[in-house]
């Protein structure tokens, strides 16, 4: 599938050709005392005690104790309070804080479970911690290593002396929604089903026919909710057809008409797009496309009428929506290379890749220099990654990341822009590029929030509380599992995109088989037979397929889910996609009836390019420690729940 675009896939074409070749703090159950009864007992609790530095706005340095507490009542329920506390253990009333987040819990046999309610307040649960095992007095949480401690009395009487009245003010923090790529398709472009259209979901399998009623759904959440602002990163439309866009404009308009700011960014799919068409049974025609102008007036209300300023060489703007936030909203796009058949081109072709011209760069970083002056934070929104998200993108997906990512995001950092919402990747992941002098000295960051695809498996938004400064983000993740018109929009997804990775396969094969075929030469080379390669793309792709489908599409799915290192043991993988390879090349050198000398030596050579230039992006990919840019590569982010603290 054309978003597909698996990494691995290029690498394996590559080997095709052989051009390559010239903490967890918990004990067993029978270890676990049974669990002293809800109460008294665990009334008041420290929950992770930790310390950070402080620069107060006078320049005053200090060192203050950062405290999250729980406070639980006897019926089941509570509340989570966090506070800084100076040297003496006096409130820092300044600092931001988390007042009054609701808990439920309960007691099953020695483990108690917890769980927090909805970041903004409603009254879906989901888990703060996989569980909870209580110990001789103590909580251990399993996986996250920190434990809970009944509180003293002394700082029992320290906490209610803290403790807000009100209980559930949250003045401190305001609430942002981010959803991205959703994608819409207006059911106008479905005239009659066919093959025109199955063709298309064959080699792109979103939920489109879903389209508008998951983004209705999350509009009306929205309403419900009343964020402070709603960010969508591009990719609002199929394939950018007027009669899509205006379907989107229409079903985000309760969230203007509710008082709720919605900013928006064009997509690579938005803008001029050349695949956007009418599906009729079998045919197909091009539907109206929507220029640079006609996006500019759509959105008018969701970006463009609230710009500051707007840069005269793109789509970008920069807006504040909240005071004291400035967003640079940046045009990523190259529809100027699509390629239209109805203009006299060769094939209808929509560019996916991403840049940022010279000049809006040097707009951008002066804008943000000009908002920085003012005491404003600035925040970075763009359709296309600024921040490789493995070792591998910039190389094998390198229309997902912007040209000359590693400059510009440089450049973003030491001009103050340390965090960016993107999307076009379908990946839910997080990702942060730190760049140092020449001592090896950290001198800056960025940090790179990707969201996935709301109808792409496993159909992500964010949530995210930011201090009233904009210097915390709580960001946590959640998942569009169900609409009035399907019941498993997950499950229904994850059929979908695995049954279609073959698909996928094979439109790449195809797409890419002239210059595949072009390598053959050098199999002759090699001593290879000549039906070593098969004679068209159908059974190329039926040879991956049989050997390779299943670990690829464990692979993709992994990383399309974030916190890859949750899963399967990623060397286990990763050695099993080396030997399923090896074997590939083996048994079709068996099959072809080619030297033994001739398969002994493809097998070795294909182990030797596995090692040297698959496995080390693999492993970046599956452990996710890869774009943290250490020099002991031992970072990680959590990419679905965490909290960034970004500089000003």
């Amino acid at each position: 599938m054309k978003k597909l675009n698996l990494w691995m896939l290029a690498a394996i074409l590559t080997l095709c050709g052989l051009t390559t070749a010239l903490t967890s703090c918990s004990s067993s159950d029978d270890d676990i005392p049974q669990a002293t009864p809800i109460g008294s007992e665990l009334y008041k609790m420290w929950y992770a005690e930790t310390t950070v530095d402080n620069t107060s706005a006078d320049g005053t340095k200090e060192t203050l104790r950062q405290i999250r507490a729980f406070d639980f009542d006897d019926d089941g329920e509570g509340k989570e309070y966090f506070f800084y506390v100076d040297a003496d253990n006096k409130l820092k009333e300044n600092m931001p804080k988390l007042l009054g987040v609701d808990f439920a819990y309960t007691n099953l046999s020695g483990i108690i479970h917890i769980s927090r309610k909805d970041l903004l307040g409603t009254d879906a649960t989901r888990n703060l911690v996989r569980e909870a095992k209580y110990q001789g007095g103590t909580l251990v949480v399993s996986g996250d290593n920190v434990s809970l401690l009944p509180a003293t009395d002394a700082q029992k009487a320290q906490l209610e002396a803290w403790l807000p009245e009100g209980g559930n003010a949250n003045t401190d923090y305001k609430n942002i929604l981010v959803m991205s790529d959703i994608h819409v398709m207006s059911p106008q472009l479905l005239v009659k089903e066919g093959s025109a259209f199955s063709s298309y979901l064959n080699s792109d399998p979103k939920l489109l026919e879903y389209s508008g009623e998951v983004l209705e759904q999350l509009v009306a959440e929205a309403v419900k909710r009343k964020p402070d602002l709603v960010l969508i990163p591009g990719d609002l439309t199929k394939d950018g057809e007027l009669v899509s866009h205006q379907l989107v404009v229409s079903i985000l308009t309760p969230l203007r008409t509710a008082g709720i700011p919605v900013i928006v960014v064009p997509g690579n799919h938005d803008i001029d797009n050349p695949e956007g068409y009418y599906f009729d049974g079998d045919e197909k025609r091009s539907a109206e496309r929507t220029s640079p102008e006609q996006f500019k007036q759509l959105y008018a209300d969701f970006g463009y009428n609230q710009a500051t300023a707007t840069d005269p060489a793109s789509l970008s703007f920069v807006c504040e929506p909240l005071e004291g936030l400035v967003l640079l909203c940046l045009d990523t796009n190259m529809y100027e290379f699509n390629e239209y058949l109805d203009r006299g081109g060769k094939r209808d072709y929509n560019q996916t890749a991403g840049r940022l011209r010279p000049a809006t760069i040097t707009w951008a970083l002066a804008e943000a220099d000009k908002a920085r002056a003012a005491g404003k934070q600035v925040v970075l929104m763009e359709h296309h990654n600024i921040v490789q998200h493995h070792d591998a993108q910039a190389q094998i997906q390198s229309e997902y990341i912007i040209e000359n990512h590693t400059s510009v995001s440089q450049q973003m950092a030491r001009h103050g822009v340390h965090l960016a919402f993107t999307g076009h990747t379908h990946l839910q992941d997080i990702a942060a590029y730190h760049y140092y002098d020449a001592l090896k000295v950290r001198n800056d960051s960025i940090v790179d929030v990707s969201t996935g695809s709301t109808i792409s498996y496993p159909n992500p938004w964010r949530t995210i509380r930011v201090s009233n400064d904009f210097t915390r983000w709580e960001i946590a993740t959640e998942y569009i599992k169900s609409i009035p018109s399907l019941a498993d929009v997950q499950g229904t997804c994850y059929k979908r995109l695995a049954d279609n990775i073959s698909g996928g396969l094979k439109w790449h094969i195809e797409y890419a088989w002239d210059e595949i075929y072009k390598k053959k030469p050098y199999l002759t080379v090699l001593g290879c037979n000549d039906q070593f390669l098969p004679d068209n793309p159908a059974d190329l792709t039926k040879l991956i397929t049989d050997y390779l489908i299943d670990d690829l599409t464990k692979v993709y799915m992994i990383h399309n889910e974030g916190n890859e290192w949750q899963h399967e043991d990623p060397e286990a993988l990763i050695e099993r996609l080396k030997t399923n390879l090896q074997k590939m090349f083996r048994e079709r050198s068996e099959y072809v009836e080619q030297w033994e000398l001739t398969t002994a030596f493809l097998e070795s050579l294909v182990g030797t390019v596995f090692d040297n230039h698959l496995k080390p992006g693999l492993r970046s990919m599956l452990s996710d420690i890869n774009q943290m840019n250490e020099p002991l590569r031992s970072s990680r982010t959590d990419d679905l729940n965490t909290v960034l603290t970004i500089g000003r």
